[in-house]
């Protein structure tokens, strides 16, 4: 006789059977950022919007020779990435020259390194670029690659904007169209000091006023709102260089049921209108009340909902499904963040926060009273309270002269876990 045993594993593997009763293979909601979804994918499952014209209309105008500035500005998960990868796809099937960065925060040095790096490289390395243009990028990484051990006194920074767009204009003198995205541009406010912040917006002026006008160009940085708005504070210079703002605002209810419509079809193409097992009525009230018109929140919720109303073996999903939902994605949400804050919080923005949560409750407060309070001088309390809202962990609200923060409500009880501030 023989006798079957079963490996560790056997039962997890089953489990990826759930989902058949959709007739669905795996979970449409488990690939949510563009670095894990390939161009094809993002075709697919995309949903057109007003901002999408905005941004075919711009590169309309690179492709038949013009030039253009573009800032896509966001909340974290509205879809910046997406559109970004989208342009960069795009291009490169117009045999562009297309490149591709997230900017460190810190150093102007840092900065600049990491600009020359995604555009000099791939050029140095690439079969069929030109002799001219190769030369061109192997010298300016001779003179950036070490950039970090440069004195300071060196450090010309007009210069260094100056060379990056010169790269830009012998691709164009090439007869090829070129492109260059910065993602995650909110990364740069995390700038140690005020002073080095603004150098390396002069590395971007000085950059934009040279690539402004390369026929067949295009700058597209990704931005969340609150590190867009520290920019046109800390340098305006730079902000009117760019010559169109394309704001990602919450998806309406609308759009929400497209989205995921859609990411059902591209995983049951026999059933290309079924919202199975969801309605119109629940996606609504994921899109409204949990994700708050987020696009990658939705998902995250969905995928979640989806799990849910699978193991619980129902042919629909309910209220009790969402709810249960919606308690399993904030904990992964949860852990997410925690990693995240942990990364990036310095001593001195914990005090600072321990303070807005535990004796201000949460906010908001005005930067110049918590100054005195904190025994603070009043400028490094404004540079930290800024890269706080630029991070997204803050809320910025100006009335008139009078600026104040708060904590962002859904980061609350995670700051205040981090920091010790609960009994659990």
């Amino acid at each position: 006789m023989l006798v079957t045993y079963l490996s560790i594993y056997d039962d997890m593997l089953s489990d990826e059977e759930y989902l058949k009763k959709y007739d669905l293979k795996r979970n449409p909601f488990d690939k949510i950022s563009a670095e894990s979804m390939t161009a094809e994918e993002i075709a697919k499952m995309h949903v057109v919007t007003a901002a999408d014209k905005k941004i075919a209309s711009n590169l309309s105008t690179i492709i038949n020779g013009g030039s253009a500035t573009v800032a896509l500005i966001g909340e974290y998960g509205s879809g910046k990435s997406i559109r970004a990868s989208s342009i960069k796809e795009t291009l490169i099937r117009k045999d562009a020259f297309v490149f591709y960065t997230k900017l460190p925060g810190g150093s102007p040095g840092i900065v600049t390194y990491a600009l020359f790096e995604s555009v000099c490289i791939p050029l140095m390395n690439t079969k069929n670029v030109p002799d001219d243009l190769k030369d061109l990028a192997k010298k300016l990484w001779e003179t950036y690659r070490d950039i970090n051990s440069m004195p300071e006194s060196k450090f010309k920074p007009y210069q260094a904007g100056q060379d990056l767009a010169s790269l830009f204009k012998k691709i164009s003198d090439n007869d090829y169209l070129s492109g260059l995205v910065i993602d995650e541009f909110e990364e740069i406010i995390e700038a140690s000091i005020q002073r080095e912040i603004r150098k390396t917006f002069e590395i971007l002026r000085e950059y934009f006023s040279h690539a402004v006008g390369i026929p067949g160009h295009i700058t597209v940085i990704c931005s969340t709102p609150n590190a867009w708005a520290s920019l046109k504070e800390i340098h305006p210079a730079v902000a009117t260089r760019v010559h169109v703002e394309i704001e990602f605002k919450p998806v309406s209810d609308k759009i929400a049921i497209e989205i995921v419509r859609k990411r059902l079809c591209a995983f049951r193409p026999d059933k290309p209108d079924s919202l199975d097992p969801f309605d119109e009525d629940i996606i609504s009230q994921v899109n409204k009340e949990y994700a708050t018109g987020n696009p990658r929140m939705l998902l995250l919720v969905l995928r979640s909902i989806l799990d849910v109303t699978a193991q619980n073996n129902l042919k629909q999903a309910n209220l009790d499904s969402v709810k249960e939902g919606v308690e399993f994605a904030r904990e992964k949400l949860k852990d997410a963040q925690s990693e995240r804050i942990k990364q990036i919080l310095t001593p001195k923005m914990r005090g600072i926060l321990e303070v807005i949560i535990g004796e201000k409750d949460g906010g908001p407060i005005v930067g110049t009273a918590l100054a005195d309070e904190l025994g603070m001088d009043q400028g490094n309390l404004s540079r930290y309270l800024n890269q706080m809202a630029a991070l997204n962990f803050l809320n910025k609200n100006r009335d008139g002269r009078i600026v104040s923060f708060e904590i962002k409500p859904e980061l609350r009880l995670i700051f205040a876990e981090e920091l010790g501030l609960t009994d659990t």
